[in-house]
Protein backbone atom coordinates (compact mmCIF):
# COMPACT_ATOMS: atom_id res chain seq x y z
CA UNK A 1 0.00 0.00 0.00
CA UNK A 2 1.51 3.58 -0.88
CA UNK A 3 2.56 5.25 2.18
CA UNK A 4 -0.50 8.35 0.95
CA UNK A 5 -2.89 5.45 0.79
CA UNK A 6 -1.60 4.47 4.15
CA UNK A 7 -1.87 8.20 5.66
CA UNK A 8 -5.54 8.17 4.11
CA UNK A 9 -6.62 4.73 5.89
CA UNK A 10 -5.21 6.28 9.25
CA UNK A 11 -7.00 9.64 9.32
CA UNK A 12 -10.52 8.01 7.93
CA UNK A 13 -10.46 5.34 10.45
CA UNK A 14 -9.68 7.70 13.58
CA UNK A 15 -12.36 10.58 11.97
CA UNK A 16 -15.25 8.20 11.87
CA UNK A 17 -14.20 5.99 14.47
CA UNK A 18 -12.22 7.26 17.00
CA UNK A 19 -9.28 5.12 18.87
CA UNK A 20 -6.68 4.79 21.52
CA UNK A 21 -4.50 7.56 22.99
CA UNK A 22 -1.77 5.94 21.14
CA UNK A 23 -3.73 6.15 17.45
CA UNK A 24 -4.38 9.63 18.20
CA UNK A 25 -0.41 10.12 19.19
CA UNK A 26 -0.13 8.88 15.96
CA UNK A 27 -2.43 11.10 13.92
CA UNK A 28 -0.82 14.32 16.15
CA UNK A 29 2.30 13.34 14.89
CA UNK A 30 1.21 12.85 10.76
CA UNK A 31 -0.24 16.74 11.36
CA UNK A 32 3.66 18.08 12.96
CA UNK A 33 5.21 16.44 9.79
CA UNK A 34 6.02 18.90 6.81
CA UNK A 35 6.91 16.57 4.59
CA UNK A 36 3.34 15.11 5.00
CA UNK A 37 1.56 18.80 4.39
CA UNK A 38 0.99 18.49 0.72
CA UNK A 39 -0.03 14.72 1.05
CA UNK A 40 -2.49 15.78 3.95
CA UNK A 41 -4.06 18.98 2.69
CA UNK A 42 -5.12 16.34 -0.67
CA UNK A 43 -7.04 14.05 1.76
CA UNK A 44 -8.74 16.35 3.33
CA UNK A 45 -9.71 18.14 0.49
CA UNK A 46 -10.90 15.21 -1.38
CA UNK A 47 -13.05 14.38 1.84
CA UNK A 48 -14.70 17.73 2.34
CA UNK A 49 -15.88 17.44 -1.31
CA UNK A 50 -17.24 14.01 -0.97
CA UNK A 51 -18.87 15.05 2.22
CA UNK A 52 -20.76 17.85 0.32
CA UNK A 53 -21.32 15.45 -2.78
CA UNK A 54 -23.14 13.39 -0.18
CA UNK A 55 -25.39 16.72 0.55
CA UNK A 56 -26.68 17.93 -2.86
CA UNK A 57 -29.89 18.84 -1.85
CA UNK A 58 -29.28 21.08 1.03
CA UNK A 59 -30.70 24.50 0.15
CA UNK A 60 -28.13 27.27 0.50
CA UNK A 61 -25.00 25.12 1.48
CA UNK A 62 -21.75 26.71 1.74
CA UNK A 63 -18.87 25.01 3.84
CA UNK A 64 -16.00 26.53 1.35
CA UNK A 65 -14.85 28.82 4.88
CA UNK A 66 -14.02 25.39 6.46
CA UNK A 67 -11.50 24.59 3.48
CA UNK A 68 -10.16 27.46 3.29
CA UNK A 69 -9.63 26.91 7.03
CA UNK A 70 -7.80 23.98 6.10
CA UNK A 71 -5.38 25.49 3.59
CA UNK A 72 -4.50 28.54 5.43
CA UNK A 73 -3.74 26.83 7.90
CA UNK A 74 -1.68 23.96 6.79
CA UNK A 75 0.61 26.01 4.59
CA UNK A 76 0.56 28.61 6.91
CA UNK A 77 4.42 29.58 7.94
CA UNK A 78 3.21 29.49 11.79
CA UNK A 79 2.89 26.23 12.00
CA UNK A 80 6.91 25.02 11.51
CA UNK A 81 7.29 28.17 14.03
CA UNK A 82 4.44 26.34 16.49
CA UNK A 83 5.70 22.67 15.89
CA UNK A 84 7.77 22.67 19.13
CA UNK A 85 5.10 24.41 20.90
CA UNK A 86 2.72 21.21 20.09
CA UNK A 87 5.13 19.00 21.73
CA UNK A 88 5.61 21.36 25.01
CA UNK A 89 1.68 21.07 25.01
CA UNK A 90 1.52 17.32 24.67
CA UNK A 91 4.23 17.10 27.61
CA UNK A 92 3.04 19.74 29.91
CA UNK A 93 -0.55 20.07 29.20
CA UNK A 94 -0.04 23.81 28.01
CA UNK A 95 -2.73 26.15 26.87
CA UNK A 96 -2.65 26.26 23.02
CA UNK A 97 -2.25 23.71 20.21
CA UNK A 98 -1.30 24.62 16.77
CA UNK A 99 -4.11 25.60 14.29
CA UNK A 100 -3.83 22.00 12.08
CA UNK A 101 -4.54 19.90 14.63
CA UNK A 102 -7.49 21.78 16.52
CA UNK A 103 -9.13 22.07 12.74
CA UNK A 104 -8.51 18.21 12.50
CA UNK A 105 -10.05 17.67 15.75
CA UNK A 106 -12.91 19.77 14.98
CA UNK A 107 -13.29 18.01 11.60
CA UNK A 108 -13.91 14.95 13.60
CA UNK A 109 -16.33 16.78 15.96
CA UNK A 110 -18.03 18.37 12.53
CA UNK A 111 -21.10 16.42 12.97
CA UNK A 112 -23.71 16.46 10.27
CA UNK A 113 -27.18 15.08 10.67
CA UNK A 114 -30.57 15.22 9.38
CA UNK A 115 -33.29 16.89 11.52
CA UNK A 116 -36.88 18.57 10.31
CA UNK A 117 -34.83 18.46 6.98
CA UNK A 118 -32.36 21.21 8.32
CA UNK A 119 -28.69 20.28 8.54
CA UNK A 120 -26.70 21.07 11.79
CA UNK A 121 -22.45 21.92 12.40
CA UNK A 122 -21.38 21.05 15.54
CA UNK A 123 -17.84 22.05 16.41
CA UNK A 124 -16.44 21.06 19.80
CA UNK A 125 -13.22 22.01 21.45
CA UNK A 126 -11.61 18.70 23.22
CA UNK A 127 -10.27 19.00 26.90
CA UNK A 128 -7.04 20.97 27.17
CA UNK A 129 -7.27 23.10 24.18
CA UNK A 130 -8.90 26.19 22.85
CA UNK A 131 -9.95 26.01 19.32
CA UNK A 132 -10.40 29.18 16.62
CA UNK A 133 -13.49 29.03 14.36
CA UNK A 134 -14.92 30.94 11.43
CA UNK A 135 -19.09 31.10 10.72
CA UNK A 136 -20.49 31.49 7.23
CA UNK A 137 -21.01 35.04 7.57
CA UNK A 138 -17.61 35.44 8.76
CA UNK A 139 -17.78 36.12 12.34
CA UNK A 140 -15.16 34.53 14.17
CA UNK A 141 -14.49 33.51 17.69
CA UNK A 142 -12.94 31.14 20.01
CA UNK A 143 -14.18 27.74 21.85
CA UNK A 144 -12.79 27.22 25.12
CA UNK A 145 -11.97 23.81 26.73
CA UNK A 146 -14.67 20.34 26.42
CA UNK A 147 -17.06 23.60 24.61
CA UNK A 148 -19.35 23.04 21.68
CA UNK A 149 -21.35 25.44 19.74
CA UNK A 150 -24.12 24.31 16.75
CA UNK A 151 -25.58 26.40 14.01
CA UNK A 152 -27.83 25.74 11.20
CA UNK A 153 -26.05 25.22 7.70
CA UNK A 154 -28.35 27.64 6.55
CA UNK A 155 -27.02 30.27 8.68
CA UNK A 156 -26.62 33.34 6.27
CA UNK A 157 -30.46 33.42 6.31
CA UNK A 158 -30.96 32.42 10.30
CA UNK A 159 -27.84 33.50 12.41
CA UNK A 160 -28.43 31.40 15.66
CA UNK A 161 -25.83 29.36 17.77
CA UNK A 162 -26.20 27.00 20.54
CA UNK A 163 -23.09 27.04 23.28
CA UNK A 164 -22.50 24.65 25.71
CA UNK A 165 -19.11 25.73 27.27
CA UNK A 166 -17.43 29.23 26.99
CA UNK A 167 -16.74 30.95 23.77
CA UNK A 168 -15.86 34.38 22.50
CA UNK A 169 -17.33 36.01 19.52
CA UNK A 170 -16.20 38.43 16.90
CA UNK A 171 -19.66 39.43 15.16
CA UNK A 172 -19.79 40.42 11.93
CA UNK A 173 -22.37 43.64 11.37
CA UNK A 174 -25.47 42.68 10.25
CA UNK A 175 -28.64 45.25 11.33
CA UNK A 176 -31.00 43.32 9.27
CA UNK A 177 -29.76 39.61 10.42
CA UNK A 178 -29.64 39.79 14.16
CA UNK A 179 -26.71 37.39 15.74
CA UNK A 180 -28.16 35.36 18.52
CA UNK A 181 -26.79 32.88 20.93
CA UNK A 182 -29.10 30.02 22.64
CA UNK A 183 -26.41 30.24 26.17
CA UNK A 184 -28.53 27.36 28.31
CA UNK A 185 -31.43 29.36 29.58
CA UNK A 186 -30.83 32.93 28.32
CA UNK A 187 -30.51 34.10 24.69
CA UNK A 188 -27.90 36.94 23.49
CA UNK A 189 -29.06 39.20 20.72
CA UNK A 190 -26.63 41.29 18.87
CA UNK A 191 -26.12 42.97 15.23
CA UNK A 192 -22.26 43.30 15.78
CA UNK A 193 -20.15 43.19 18.35
CA UNK A 194 -17.59 41.19 20.55
CA UNK A 195 -18.07 39.21 23.26
CA UNK A 196 -17.80 36.63 25.86
CA UNK A 197 -20.65 33.60 27.10
CA UNK A 198 -19.83 31.23 29.52
CA UNK A 199 -22.46 28.76 30.08
CA UNK A 200 -21.77 25.65 31.88
CA UNK A 201 -23.82 23.31 32.58
CA UNK A 202 -22.58 22.79 36.27
CA UNK A 203 -22.15 26.26 37.23
CA UNK A 204 -24.65 28.38 38.77
CA UNK A 205 -24.83 31.34 36.48
CA UNK A 206 -24.16 32.31 32.91
CA UNK A 207 -21.75 35.06 32.49
CA UNK A 208 -21.97 37.05 29.55
CA UNK A 209 -18.53 39.96 29.32
CA UNK A 210 -19.00 42.97 26.53
CA UNK A 211 -16.03 44.19 25.15
CA UNK A 212 -16.98 46.41 22.20
CA UNK A 213 -20.60 47.35 21.03
CA UNK A 214 -24.45 46.46 22.74
CA UNK A 215 -25.54 43.15 23.55
CA UNK A 216 -29.40 42.17 24.50
CA UNK A 217 -29.89 39.12 27.08
CA UNK A 218 -33.45 37.38 27.31
CA UNK A 219 -34.92 34.29 29.17
CA UNK A 220 -38.06 32.66 28.74
CA UNK A 221 -39.43 34.54 31.87
CA UNK A 222 -37.44 37.53 33.03
CA UNK A 223 -39.15 40.12 31.98
CA UNK A 224 -37.58 42.76 29.82
CA UNK A 225 -34.32 42.26 27.88
CA UNK A 226 -31.46 43.44 29.62
CA UNK A 227 -28.77 46.05 27.62
CA UNK A 228 -25.80 45.76 28.32
CA UNK A 229 -22.76 47.80 27.32
CA UNK A 230 -19.02 47.87 26.71
CA UNK A 231 -17.12 47.15 30.16
CA UNK A 232 -20.01 45.53 31.98
CA UNK A 233 -20.52 41.41 33.28
CA UNK A 234 -23.56 40.55 33.40
CA UNK A 235 -24.53 37.12 36.01
CA UNK A 236 -28.09 35.22 35.84
CA UNK A 237 -28.87 33.24 38.38
CA UNK A 238 -30.35 29.83 37.48
CA UNK A 239 -31.82 29.99 40.38
CA UNK A 240 -33.57 33.01 41.03
CA UNK A 241 -33.38 33.44 37.65
CA UNK A 242 -32.76 37.63 38.05
CA UNK A 243 -29.63 39.49 35.67
CA UNK A 244 -27.44 41.16 37.75
CA UNK A 245 -24.48 43.19 36.20
CA UNK A 246 -21.28 45.49 37.07
CA UNK A 247 -18.28 47.12 35.54
CA UNK A 248 -14.82 44.52 35.13
CA UNK A 249 -11.86 44.21 33.95
CA UNK A 250 -12.47 42.80 30.77
CA UNK A 251 -9.18 41.40 30.00
CA UNK A 252 -9.68 38.66 32.99
CA UNK A 253 -12.56 37.06 31.12
CA UNK A 254 -11.07 37.50 27.82
CA UNK A 255 -7.58 36.35 28.44
CA UNK A 256 -8.11 32.96 28.11
CA UNK A 257 -8.49 33.31 24.37
CA UNK A 258 -4.81 34.13 24.11
CA UNK A 259 -3.61 31.07 26.44
CA UNK A 260 -3.54 33.12 29.34
CA UNK A 261 -4.80 31.69 32.72
CA UNK A 262 -5.87 35.28 35.05
CA UNK A 263 -6.66 35.61 38.14
CA UNK A 264 -7.54 39.15 39.09
CA UNK A 265 -8.61 39.59 42.95
CA UNK A 266 -10.56 35.82 42.85
CA UNK A 267 -11.50 34.11 45.97
CA UNK A 268 -10.22 30.36 46.60
CA UNK A 269 -13.92 29.27 45.02
CA UNK A 270 -12.94 30.58 41.70
CA UNK A 271 -9.41 29.46 41.67
CA UNK A 272 -10.43 26.01 42.38
CA UNK A 273 -13.32 26.33 39.43
CA UNK A 274 -10.76 27.76 37.05
CA UNK A 275 -8.05 25.34 37.29
CA UNK A 276 -10.60 22.67 37.05
CA UNK A 277 -11.90 24.34 34.04
CA UNK A 278 -8.29 25.01 32.62
CA UNK A 279 -6.26 22.00 32.71
CA UNK A 280 -9.11 19.04 32.92
CA UNK A 281 -8.90 17.91 36.55
CA UNK A 282 -11.10 17.11 39.75
CA UNK A 283 -9.64 19.87 42.67
CA UNK A 284 -10.25 19.05 46.37
CA UNK A 285 -9.49 21.84 48.74
CA UNK A 286 -9.05 21.00 52.15
CA UNK A 287 -9.34 23.37 55.09
CA UNK A 288 -10.25 27.35 54.32
CA UNK A 289 -8.67 30.87 53.72
CA UNK A 290 -10.06 33.99 55.26
CA UNK A 291 -12.95 35.01 53.38
CA UNK A 292 -11.11 38.18 52.39
CA UNK A 293 -8.49 36.27 50.73
CA UNK A 294 -7.65 37.02 47.26
CA UNK A 295 -5.74 35.85 44.74
CA UNK A 296 -4.10 37.99 41.64
CA UNK A 297 -1.51 36.42 39.20
CA UNK A 298 -1.43 35.81 35.29
CA UNK A 299 0.00 32.59 34.45
CA UNK A 300 0.78 32.27 30.80
CA UNK A 301 1.82 28.30 29.08
CA UNK A 302 2.21 27.22 32.38
CA UNK A 303 2.11 23.33 33.45
CA UNK A 304 -0.71 22.01 36.28
CA UNK A 305 2.82 21.41 38.27
CA UNK A 306 4.25 24.50 37.40
CA UNK A 307 0.88 26.63 38.86
CA UNK A 308 0.79 25.00 41.57
CA UNK A 309 4.50 25.49 42.60
CA UNK A 310 3.97 29.12 42.68
CA UNK A 311 0.96 28.76 44.56
CA UNK A 312 2.94 27.13 47.08
CA UNK A 313 5.42 29.71 47.42
CA UNK A 314 3.32 32.36 47.14
CA UNK A 315 0.13 31.40 49.38
CA UNK A 316 1.54 28.49 51.48
CA UNK A 317 -0.54 25.53 49.97
CA UNK A 318 0.45 22.13 50.12
CA UNK A 319 -0.50 19.88 47.02
CA UNK A 320 -0.97 16.49 45.49
CA UNK A 321 -1.63 14.98 42.02
CA UNK A 322 -3.40 11.39 41.91
CA UNK A 323 -2.55 10.49 37.99
CA UNK A 324 -6.40 9.19 36.70
CA UNK A 325 -7.41 5.92 36.47
CA UNK A 326 -9.69 3.84 34.31
CA UNK A 327 -13.27 3.61 34.55
CA UNK A 328 -15.10 -0.07 34.27
CA UNK A 329 -16.60 1.38 30.71
CA UNK A 330 -12.97 1.75 30.04
CA UNK A 331 -13.13 5.90 29.60
CA UNK A 332 -9.99 7.83 31.72
CA UNK A 333 -10.77 9.44 35.12
CA UNK A 334 -9.92 13.34 35.37
CA UNK A 335 -6.83 13.54 37.29
CA UNK A 336 -7.45 14.29 41.23
CA UNK A 337 -5.70 17.37 42.70
CA UNK A 338 -5.79 17.60 46.19
CA UNK A 339 -5.04 21.02 48.01
CA UNK A 340 -4.33 21.36 51.46
CA UNK A 341 -4.31 24.95 53.10
CA UNK A 342 -1.90 25.87 55.93
CA UNK A 343 -0.89 21.88 56.02
CA UNK A 344 -4.24 20.92 57.56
Amino acid sequence: MKEKEKIREKLLNWFHFGGTSVEESAVSDLFRDDQRRDQIRSILSSQFYELMNTEKDLPGKNLDHILYKIHYDINSAGVKKNSNRLVSWVMRAAAIIVLPVLVFWGLKGLVSYREANNTIAEIHSPAWTRTSFMLPDGTTGWLNSSSTLKYNLNFNKDRRIELDGEGYFDVVTDKERPFRVIAGEITVKVHGTKFNVAAWDNDKEIEVVLEEGKVELSGNDTGNPLIINPGQLALFDKSDRKFMTEQVETKKYLSWTEGKLVFRNDPMETVEKRLERWYDVDVDVVGAFSDDFRLRATFVDESLEDVLDILKKSIGIEYSINEPGINPDDTYEKKKVRITINGK
